[in-house]
């Protein structure tokens, strides 16, 4: 490929029409902007789709794909995810997108399209082409032109200099083609999938934390927001707006519980108390209550519902509780979080705005201003450090604060956003009491299972066995060879029966398991299992038997999901036990999208987890990797030591 279209662009008409080309890739490079604003407004606009947009705006980074290949010998391959599928009607009518029930196809497919576009890389990485390629591409591109053209009207006044300009132009053309092609390469190709190294990490994290500290800021102001708005809802109308203000606090201090757990992985659970069902109506059409501001009798369904709702959020400590976190948000962002956003936002400022300012100042009043001489003159001790290292430093120091800051902001919040020790005992109760009911039902259906496998194969198998031998009997004396044979085919069943009796008793507790723990059980699986995969395992002891059980079948059941559904090359299964919390961590490198579905075999695990107080947490965005965590309280016995193990690995 590359030599074809070199040796043609080696050619006379290759070197004229290279000027052409590169004057089209600069047009090409002016339509990005107003393609940017088109998109943006239409995304904004609602109707049709955010997507159907996005994908129109795709049209300009796909011909620019084709031309670096075409042009600049630079193949350039599609990096957009797939689009997701249509929604399927479920058989009872509904269409599904997650836990949401819709009765139409419409809203279900404009939302996964919606995420399909806004969760891509490719996305963003289109949009930043269009904003950088005019500064970049177009002049690369334009350069070739400009001389060419250029030179031709300056031929009838300098006919050397424009004849060399002109020469100078065609020649170029070729070599621009091919490094706006590799520009072009940089941000709409795919990105390379490899693993960032150890400084990388460290920055990225800590430069991620600094941005969360910054938005922490935002949302406490915004925290305060709601809190004054139930405060003045309280004091006005508290039985007709106070809970509405109270159910979108909520929304509110939901997101934040989830987002602390995301930043600093201190998971806060959700503490209210479910809202008690409506009672039926008496006979007049009233509805009577236990409770109420003013009376027990309510002649409408609207007025029973909005006293229900007013004592259900009243006597919930959760309300008072997160209404108190509201109030808090502000003082405690000013102690844990205004030095290092003031250290962040004030040194990126340094150096980004108070540059250009100073520099807009100087333009206007004639008066040379640097940075640095307003850093000296704010800050004496500072005289002679460059306003450039300054702001670096402090920025650097705000993000390394940051971390510590989010962590401690989290601690204090589960301590007034988690659930408190009723509605924690509460919640265990029920939870209890549904897993009882699921573990006695699968225990049932196992032992159904068990009994139709005994019947229809090792039973069968053994009568057969006995009937052959029978008929053997009776021939030996008559037919010695025809019984040989027929007690050779018994024999052969009888190995048949031992094998499915085996298959049988893996499926209830594989022996493996009982004899060498679940850290060789799960090398066992690791080995059998049709990918690569790698085994870590920290477990100074063994955990009972039941919760061996569960574990192994879970891990079962992941690795066949990451080799059959995530077309996944290699997975890593760790194992660890610390404060009294058993950890099973299974990762692979597949294409993501897994869900819980009622159903699915993540819910099966799910379910599995529950008698044991356990939790799965799953983390799979489209495109990868999936990350699913199993959480199982329980101690440790019978001292072992730390492996980790591999298929292409020795244990160490």
């Amino acid at each position: 490929m590359g030599r074809g279209r070199m040796g043609r662009d080696g050619t006379f008409a290759g070197y004229a029409g290279a000027p052409l080309r590169c004057l089209a890739l600069a047009g090409l490079a002016l339509l990005g902007p107003p393609l940017l604003v088109m998109t943006f407004v239409g995304a904004h606009a609602g109707l049709p789709s955010p997507a159907f947009f996005v994908e129109q705006g795709r049209r300009l980074p796909a011909l620019a794909r084709r031309l670096a290949a075409r042009w600049g010998g630079v193949e350039i391959a599609a990096p957009y995810r797939p689009a997701p599928p249509p929604p399927v009607r479920d058989p009872d009518g509904w269409y599904r997108d997650g836990d949401t029930l819709f009765r139409s196809a419409f809203l279900p497919a404009y939302l996964a399209r919606l995420r399909w576009v806004a969760r891509d890389p490719a996305t963003a990485r289109d949009l930043a082409w269009m904003t950088l390629n005019p500064l970049v591409g177009g002049v690369l591109a334009g350069l070739a032109p400009a001389l060419a053209g250029g030179g031709l009207a300056a031929l009838w006044l300098h006919r050397p200099a424009g004849a060399a300009a002109v020469l100078l132009g065609v020649a170029l053309g070729p070599r621009l083609l091919r490094l706006h092609a590799r520009w072009t390469r940089v941000l709409l190709a795919p990105p390379p999938r490899q693993a960032p190294g150890r400084v990388a990490r460290a920055v990225g994290a800590r430069a991620a934390a600094g941005a969360r500290v910054c938005a922490s800021v935002v949302l406490a102001m915004v925290a305060t927001v709601f809190a004054v708005a139930q405060t003045v809802t309280i004091g006005l109308m508290p039985v007709r707006l106070w809970p509405e203000t109270v159910l979108g606090s909520r929304r509110f201090v939901s997101w934040r519980r989830a987002r602390i757990g995301e930043w600093t992985g201190v998971r806060i659970a959700e503490p209210y108390l479910p809202e008690p069902p409506l009672p039926d109506p008496d006979p007049d059409g009233s509805y009577r209550l236990g409770w109420g501001p003013v009376g027990t009798v309510y002649r409408t369904r609207g007025a029973a519902v909005r006293a229900r709702r007013f004592g259900w959020m009243i006597r919930d400590q959760a309300s008072w509780r997160d209404l108190a976190w509201l109030f808090l948000e502000v003082p405690v962002a000013a102690v844990l979080f205004a030095v290092p956003a003031a250290l962040i936002v004030g040194g990126l400022g340094w150096l980004c705005w108070l540059w250009v300012w100073t520099s807009a100042l100087g333009l206007l009043t004639g008066v040379t201003w640097s940075p640095g001489d307003v850093l000296h003159a704010a800050v004496p001790a500072l005289s002679g450090v460059p306003a450039p290292v300054a702001g670096l430093a402090a920025a650097a120091v705000g993000m390394a604060l940051a971390p510590a800051a989010l962590r401690r902001h989290a601690l204090l919040s589960r301590s007034l956003l988690g659930p408190a020790r009723a509605a924690l005992l509460a919640s265990r109760v029920d939870t209890l009491t549904s897993s009882r009911a699921q573990i006695r039902d699968a225990q049932a259906a196992e032992l159904r299972r068990i009994e139709r496998d005994l019947h229809d194969g090792a039973q069968a198998r053994w009568v057969a066995v006995g009937m052959t031998l029978g008929a053997a009997e009776g021939l030996i004396d008559q037919d010695p060879e025809a019984a040989k044979a027929m007690i050779a085919g018994a024999k052969d069943m009888s190995v048949a029966a031992l094998g499915e009796l085996r298959e049988l008793v893996r499926g209830i507790h594989p022996p493996v398991l009982a004899d060498r723990g679940l850290a060789d059980a799960v090398r066992t699986l690791a080995m059998d299992a049709p990918l690569e995969a790698e085994v870590r395992v920290r477990l100074p002891g063994r955990v009972a038997a039941p919760i061996e059980a569960a574990v192994y079948f879970a891990v079962s059941e992941l690795l066949t999901n990451a080799a059959k559904h995530a077309a996944a090359s290699k997975v890593v299964v760790e194992l660890r036990h610390a404060y009294g919390l058993l950890t099973v961590t299974v990762a692979d490198d597949g294409r993501g999208g897994a869900a819980a579905r009622h159903g699915g075999g993540l819910h099966g695990i799910r379910r599995r987890l529950d008698g044991f107080d356990g939790v799965l947490t799953l983390s799979s965005p489209p495109g990868g990797p999936t990350v699913v965590t199993l959480e199982i309280p329980c101690a440790l016995s019978s001292p072992r030591t730390s492996t980790s193990s591999g298929k292409d690995s020795p244990t160490s």
